[in-house]
């Protein structure tokens, strides 16, 4: 026996009021002496005897009637009767897995497993019994959407269950079983159940440890049942890697792209055409793909070119039949740009040219004839400190201090306000600069510098010069030297250097190192922009990384990285929340955010920072392009969504965590029916809250009591 409100027992408090009512309400009497009656005095005695028992069986009854009322009132229940007459005592919280992966439609069919479980789990629902309350989620890799907390509104719970779709998310399991455990233990109710209907694909379970071992620690309370949908696919091919691999993308010039098509099926797939497209319009002739084996991924290169400067929607799609088309296809975006304006600033102009401390640079950074120089992407303006302030710096993209002293604290100023404001500096030492203005005003004062500048490295005693590292490239700036066919960066040689310091948890990274450990380069973001600090020369006094084949995409790559700053976090996966720096004008103002393929929008706003606004959108349900626009005044960012690849893989659990799985709960089944989930139920129910038979008993005895107590007021 349980009670489920056992707070209310407390009411037993109230079985002290017939007994108040009896004792003051007792027969009281008046003894006086009179001769004549004293034969009446045997007659009186019986007859207060009779009346004493009357005032007994009142005052039973009363007590009874106070104490069945408490205890229905604290709706006990009991797990030896089963009637469904009697009250139910179930309480059940139903998740749907809702991941990318049940859009599949398995063979011969052509309704989806997420249709499948969307009816299994009507037909759950609609078997528990009158008056239940019941939840629902669905769930992909977080708790879900749905009804949380178990209700006893039906209606409104069917409605959730028949309105709700798949969404493009990646699987676990894991936040949805903790939610739903953590809901039913909280609600009273003698029987809980806990019903899981997933497709069964390994990704879904992949904290399976975390999973069994929360089941197994709430067996005994809750009644789990998991119910697999879905047959294990023959075929899925799958477009499961899309990226940009040009450095800098810009109208005119052609863009590398790397794209990942997988077999996850069982047999070779064959003539496997893959299609580029810009903005909807199809870029060249497909791709082929002559077989790609089992298990398999291959890797394609594709150039296109750019026509038009701005947001761009490249997507590569393939055209192949099988069970899974959302992963048929793959959309990012980029953001090309018509030119890049560098100025570089010369701390060491020389007697020529050839000497200049930019000279390497600005050919680095204009790498063509001087007749083509015009119509290259990049143009690289010269200027020296004397004359800077004759130019309006905001007219530029990119900034290079090349062996500059030092400047005045306005000049700093500007400089600082540039950067965070979203341009890109790049400072290159040498024996001109003044290492304590450099750590005092950019480093301390203004937070413009990564890193302060150390002593000089190597040692003069040391005859051996530093190399840059050999391997291990995991830095976006240098990636490019882990593919063996690009050669190495360590025969770079640097006979003299700056020690980099950067403060404990500060906010650079180190992009590529020297072989004894020391930072060669180190990169940070500053407000809206970016800086790239160099520990060595930009010309070959000190080193000679200019006259190597590494220079050219070292320093096309740091351009790109600092124009694309702005543009960083366009590419997300679906789930993960889109997160954008903007400028002080968009905070508290609204913008609206649509997906491409969507009719509805959302109202989000800016939330000032230190450093302008942040903007964030949690919402990413869906793969695909979205919008996010500020009306006045008027501005556009677009992003892309993409599904979690291993949702296109169909591994199933393996026969090992399926026995596991029976050992945790009550019932495992693989479903062929949804008839299946509603036999597993009922033969595990049990038990019913007998309330309704307590208060039947008591109006029984408040009726007898009524009847009672008329009949003994009568006149004796």
């Amino acid at each position: 026996m349980s009670f489920l409100n056992p707070a209310l027992l407390m009411g037993a408090a109230a079985l002290a009021i017939p007994i108040i009512v009896h004792l003051l309400n007792r027969r009281r009497f008046k003894r006086v002496k009179w001769a004549a009656m004293r034969f009446l005095q045997v007659s009186l005695e019986r007859n207060q005897r009779r009346m004493k028992v009357e005032d007994w069986i009142l005052l039973l009854l009363r007590l009874a009637i106070v104490a069945l009322i408490v205890l229905a009132l604290s709706r006990p229940a009991t797990d030896w009767i089963k009637s469904s007459g009697l009250g139910s005592t179930v309480t059940a919280s139903v998740i749907v897995d809702s991941s990318a992966s049940m859009q599949r439609t398995d063979q011969n069919s052509a309704v989806s497993r997420f249709d499948v479980a969307k009816e299994t789990a009507k037909q759950a629902l609609s078997s528990i019994p009158k008056g239940s309350a019941s939840s629902i989620l669905f769930a992909a890799n977080s708790v879900g959407t749905g009804i949380r907390e178990p209700s006893h509104d039906s209606e409104r719970v069917q409605n959730s269950l028949s309105i709700a779709k798949p969404s493009d998310r990646g699987s676990d399991l894991l936040p949805a079983i903790q939610s739903a455990i953590n809901s039913l233990n909280n609600n009273p109710s003698t029987q809980k159940e806990l019903i899981i209907i997933t497709d069964g694909e390994a990704s879904a379970w992949n904290q399976f440890e975390s999973i069994t071992r929360t089941l197994d620690q709430n067996r005994e309370s809750i009644n789990t049942i998991i119910t697999l949908v879905g047959k294990n696919p023959e075929e899925n091919i799958a477009i499961t890697r899309l990226s940009q691999k040009t450095p800098i993308v810009s109208v005119g010039q052609p863009m590398r792209l790397s794209i990942g098509v997988t077999n996850f099926g069982k047999i070779e797939a064959n003539d496997i055409p893959v299609q580029i497209s810009i903005n909807e319009q199809p870029s060249g002739a497909p791709v082929i793909i002559e077989s790609i084996n089992p298990g398999e991924e291959k890797t394609i290169t594709a150039f296109v070119e750019i026509e038009t400067p701005g947001y761009l929607r490249i997507k590569s799609s393939i055209d192949y039949e099988d069970c899974k088309l959302i992963d048929n296809s793959r959309e990012i975006v980029i953001k090309a740009i018509e030119k890049i304006k560098t100025l570089l600033i010369d701390g060491d102009p020389g007697r020529s040219s050839t000497e200049s401390e930019t000279f390497f640079l600005q050919n680095a950074l204009v790498p063509v004839a001087e007749d083509l120089a015009d119509s290259f992407f990049i143009t690289a303006e010269k200027s020296n400190l004397g004359s800077v302030q004759e130019l309006n710096i905001n007219d530029y993209d990119v900034v290079f201090l090349a062996n500059v002293p030092d400047f005045t604290n306005e000049f700093s100023g500007i400089l600082n306000n540039f950067v965070r404001n979203g341009g890109g500096l790049i400072i290159f030492p040498g024996d001109n600069i003044n290492a304590s203005f450099y750590n005092q005003e950019l480093h301390e004062k203004l937070k413009l510098l990564p890193a302060s500048y150390g002593k000089i490295i190597p040692d003069k005693n040391s005859l051996k010069p530093l190399s840059l590292q050999a391997s291990g490239y995991d830095h976006p700036l240098v990636e490019l030297w882990n593919d063996p066919g690009a050669g190495t960066l360590e025969d770079v040689k640097t006979f003299k250097a700056y020690e980099l310091f950067m403060k404990s948890g500060g906010d650079g990274s180190i992009a590529v190192q020297y072989d004894n450990g020391s930072a060669a380069i180190i990169e940070s973001d500053v407000g809206l922009g970016k800086v790239y600090q160099f520990s060595s020369s930009a010309d070959t006094d000190w080193n000679d990384l200019a006259v190597k084949p590494a220079f050219l995409p070292i320093i096309h790559r740091v351009i790109g990285s600092v124009i694309s700053r702005n543009d960083s976090g366009l590419n997300i996966q679906v789930g993960e929340n889109f997160i954008k720096k903007v400028p002080q004008s968009w905070v508290d103002k609204e913008a609206t955010i649509s997906h491409s393929k969507s009719e509805t929008a959302s109202l989000i706003s800016a939330k000032a920072t230190n450093e302008g606004g942040n903007i964030e959108f949690k919402n990413v349900n869906t793969s695909g392009i979205y919008d996010l626009k500020l009306t006045e005044p008027f501005e556009l960012i677009q992003f892309s969504a993409s599904g979690d690849p291993t949702e296109s893989n169909p591994e199933k659990l393996s026969d090992p965590q399926i026995e596991r799985l029976k050992e945790v709960t009550s019932n495992f089944i693989e479903l062929n029916s949804v008839d299946e989930i509603t036999a597993a139920l009922n033969r595990k129910r049990q038990g019913a809250e007998i309330w309704p038979m307590l208060l039947l008993v008591a109006l029984l005895l408040t009726i007898v009591e009524l009847f009672l107590s008329q009949k003994f007021s009568q006149e004796k």
